[in-house]
């Protein structure tokens, strides 16, 4: 079994919810009204093959404290290890996508280009919509190459929410 951790990042954001193997962090989900619709949401998305132990705590530890001080507005990077499953092709997405630093945007083109894949930017938002960390795999700063805000799981709210809290929203031309 995942070692799964949930808090409440306040009004603004509201319970989140990480579950970790002894790899790292596996599984994220942010912005529920509470704790239940949170940690169900999150194991809907949970690879079952995976499982946790005592390592798997501390990093799921680090996890939520991490993601409170990203909240809060400190402007922090994620330090935590993560473990990523999906095709090779979703997993190059991911990790790529994980080198776009806090502050700072990319597009699809740009990711697909960069992982040997120039003409594959469809399937790029494709494996974005399937990430399972967001934020900490910080899909939100992915956006299209007209500079709009392209697509979020989510919903754009929340995009240009997390956009506005990194500072960045300002170089997203809205349509």
């Amino acid at each position: 079994k995942h070692t799964v951790r949930l808090a409440d990042a306040g009004p603004h954001w509201g319970w989140f919810a990480v579950a970790a193997t002894s790899e790292g962090v596996c599984g994220a989900t942010f912005g529920h009204a509470n704790e239940l619709e949170a940690g169900k949401v999150l194991e809907e998305i949970l690879d079952p093959s995976l499982g946790g132990n005592g390592k798997s705590e501390q990093i799921a530890e680090s996890a939520i404290s991490e993601l409170l001080r990203f909240f809060s507005g400190e402007g922090v990077g994620f330090s935590v290890p993560i473990a990523l499953t999906g095709t090779a092709f979703q997993r190059a997405v991911w990790e790529e996508t994980n080198l776009v630093e806090y502050g700072t945007l990319a597009t699809y083109q740009e990711i697909a280009k960069r992982i040997g894949k120039p003409l594959a930017y469809r399937a790029v938002g494709n494996a974005l919509g399937q990430n399972p960390l967001p934020v900490i795999v910080p899909c939100h700063r992915v956006i299209a190459s007209d500079g709009s805000f392209g697509g979020y799981t989510r919903g754009l709210p929340w995009k240009e929410r997390l956009l506005a809290l990194e500072g960045s929203l300002g170089l997203v031309h809205a349509k």
